[in-house]
């Protein structure tokens, strides 16, 4: 469960980075473009799904490295 944790707290640290960066990027470039509140919720949207799709992938890579520092830190010691 350590392992789960240790990986879970840069997760969260770099896709909250990503999120405020990419969803403010989409609000700000679609009001600009002025387009209904509709289409900007859209846009929101499709965004959070990358963005979920993002933190997925770092959780896995920080899992995996998580693991292999582990199995150094038992071989090792």
């Amino acid at each position: 469960m350590n392992r789960v944790f240790k990986a879970l707290v840069p997760t969260i640290l770099l896709t909250e980075i990503a999120a405020l960066t990419f969803m403010t990027a989409t609000w700000a470039i679609l009001a600009e473009l002025h387009f209904p509140n509709s289409v900007i919720f859209g846009g929101e949207a499709v965004t959070l799904v990358g963005i979920v799709i993002i933190g997925i992938t770092i959780f896995r890579r920080a899992y995996w490295a998580e693991g292999r520092i582990a199995a150094e830190d038992a071989s090792a010691g």
